[in-house]
């Protein structure tokens, strides 16, 4: 033989059938002389004549016992049809990255093409090996079985490394393109059965998982309970903390908070990956594995900025606790227009509202909304106060929230105005809103008759009119306005009873031409007839 492999001498005693090893030989061994006995050969291993009978392929994968992780697979053959034989395996891939120290084969069932197990661990993954297989189906059904996906994601996995299985190819589930290789997350999640506004990620080559779900936990506003450290937010039915998390299995969990408003959803469409090539949705499906809970209600409203842009802001309040008499429910604060120095936060505030037996409101324990606005020109934060004075915690057969009122407005312009009776002067702007624009302060006199006349309607304190007497119209004896009415003192009477003659005399002109007309129109009709 010219194989560099060593020779194995197998002998069977006389008239025996097993046949057990009598020496291992250097290759390129020609002459053997046995002289072992068959009392010490009957300690030796025994031949074995295992052979295999079917249609076999195998894979390799790479392991490290101390992190531990293993590769995901590649294929070593094409498939092998054997009848009453053995394979041998040569020429097995090496590892030059030096992450993994050992390798391991994996090989199919006769009676199942798709099913692969241990058939062997090499405890190197460097060195030349050759591998002779002959185990039975029986045997290697026992060994753990391959898992095609390949090692799991971990929090530090790096999003340009995840890759997603399709058959028997992967392809790069966040794949990066251009110089340097970046690619931009358009994230479109629901919340409570409502779209909420598309969030930006922009991808490159340090982004990790980690990013990815504190990414998405922003921009679906789950509040954990250190947002509220007085009062935590509390878990859910199944014991889980609102937050992502990384399962051992590789899988991505996002756990929304408490309340049926609360409930968060990610569509097939929900994320879209932009690179140079375009825009394609991410192939990164997601379902639910637990129904939202928790009577809660949702009201929608508009703030406004200090320079008067509309910020959309959503209240979101859900039933937390029943205890002692006392209700307890936990509003939540969103807003698509939270514009945070970094990050994709939309959540803006959070507190409780507590009610007695009777269903009246008895405390609260915070009650400020602050949105961010670091990106515009206008005041940051935005913070103002809910008043949930109006609200009650009776029965009903559905929860309900509205906003009733609010001291914020759009950019207005003055339209008109208005003199009351008490002197104060008030704009009415475009946008609705009514506001104080001043005051008319009136002047009294002991002796009106002793005021010095300056012309021009103009009059001045005299010698015998006495001191003036200043105050707003209706005070101290000073007389009140009567808005749109005419004085007497600064009316022209003559040019008036002149402008309504002629308005008079024109009217009965216009008449008199509108009744010629008419008459020689029924003339006309009446020679027809």
């Amino acid at each position: 033989p010219t194989s560099s492999r060593p020779l194995h001498v197998y002998r069977s005693h006389d008239g025996g059938l097993t046949y057990r090893c009598r020496a291992e030989l250097p290759a390129g061994t020609t002459d053997y002389d046995d002289v072992m006995s068959d009392a010490v050969a009957d300690a030796q291993p025994a031949l074995d004549t295992t052979m295999l009978t079917g249609n076999y392929s195998y894979y390799v994968t790479f392991y490290n016992p101390s992190i531990p992780a293993e590769s995901r697979p590649s294929p070593i053959s094409t498939p092998i049809n054997l009848v009453n034989g053995r394979v041998e395996l040569t020429s097995l891939p090496t590892d030059s990255t030096g992450t993994w120290t050992q390798r391991r084969i994996y090989r199919n069932l006769s009676s199942n093409d798709s099913e692969f197990h241990l058939l062997a661990t090499i405890p190197s993954a460097t060195s030349s090996v050759t591998l002779v297989d002959n185990v039975s189906d029986a045997t290697l059904a026992a060994q753990p079985e391959l898992d095609f996906d390949g090692p799991k994601i971990l929090p530090s996995t790096l999003l340009k490394d995840v890759l997603r299985r399709d058959g028997s190819t992967y392809e790069h589930v966040f794949p990066l393109e251009g110089v340097p290789p970046t690619a931009t997350l358009l994230f479109t999640g629901r919340k409570g059965g409502r779209a909420l506004a598309t969030k930006e990620l922009v991808i490159d080559e340090s982004t990790t998982v980690t990013d990815l779900i504190t990414f998405m936990e922003q921009a679906l506003g789950i509040q954990k309970p250190s947002a509220d450290p007085i009062n935590p937010i509390p878990i859910d039915s199944s014991g889980a903390n609102p937050g992502g998390i990384v399962t051992a299995d590789g899988r991505i969990i996002l756990t929304g908070n408490n309340g049926a408003d609360n409930a968060i959803e990610i569509d097939l469409s929900g994320m879209q990956l932009v690179t140079a090539s375009g825009k394609t949705n991410v192939n990164m499906p997601w379902g639910s594995i637990q129904t939202a809970v928790g009577q809660s209600a949702v009201a929608d409203f508009i703030a406004y900025d200090s320079l008067g842009i509309p910020v959309r802001c959503r209240i979101t309040a859900v039933l937390e606790d029943r205890i002692n008499g006392q209700t307890t429910y936990r509003w939540f604060a969103d807003s698509a227009d939270n514009d945070p120095l970094t990050g994709a936060q939309i959540a803006v505030g959070t507190g409780l509202i507590r009610f007695d037996g009777n269903g009246n409101l008895i405390g609260v324990t915070n009650d400020t909304v602050s949105i961010e606005r670091r990106h515009v020109a206008s005041a940051t934060p935005l913070e103002f106060k809910l008043d949930f004075s109006a609200l009650s915690g009776l029965a009903a057969d559905k929860a309900t929230l509205a906003v009733s009122r609010q001291d914020g407005s759009a950019p207005g312009v003055l339209t008109s105005f208005i003199v009351g009776e008490d002197g104060l002067i008030r704009g009415v702007f475009s946008n609705g809103v009514t506001r104080d624009l001043g005051q008319i302060r009136l002047v009294r006199f002991a002796n009106p008759n002793g005021l010095e006349q300056r012309g021009q309607n103009l009059f001045a304190a005299g010698v015998n009119s006495g001191l003036p007497v200043e105050g707003n119209p209706g005070e101290q004896g000073i007389g009140q306005i009567i808005a749109g009415a005419l004085e007497l003192s600064n009316t022209d009477i003559g040019a008036n009873l002149i402008d309504l003659i002629l308005a008079s005399t024109m009217y009965r002109g216009n008449a008199r031409v509108i009744t010629t007309a008419q008459q020689m129109l029924d003339e006309l009709l009446a020679l027809r007839r």
